[in-house]
């Protein structure tokens, strides 16, 4: 049918995810830059396909800030901050690791 009406839908883009959720934290840019470069790296592996983009982009800030020694900020933080749940978070956290090298 979306293709019958030729009705566009609109895709999120995940980065500015990751700059609207750290910047509601107050993350630093080296936390966003680092989030970035793993974002572009799940996208090219095609790890990113059928995550929502808030869930995705909270997990990838949430493994820049460990990569970066910032170990206060809970999963719980950023899983309200995004709107999903911490199982999300960790779910997605867990695929990153098990598939990217996040050195």
């Amino acid at each position: 049918m979306v293709i019958e009406l030729d009705i566009r839908i609109p895709t999120v883009d995940p980065i500015k995810c990751i700059a609207r959720i750290a910047n509601q934290i107050n993350l630093s840019q080296k936390i966003k830059q680092k989030a970035i470069n793993i974002m572009n790296a799940a996208t090219k592996s095609e790890l990113s396909a059928g995550k929502s983009p808030m869930g995705l982009a909270a997990s990838i800030l949430y493994l820049s800030c460990l990569i970066n020694g910032c170990n206060n900020i809970s999963q719980t933080v950023f899983a309200q901050t995004a709107g999903v749940t911490e199982v999300t978070i960790r779910n997605i956290s867990k695929d990153l690791r098990n598939h990217l090298d996040l050195s």
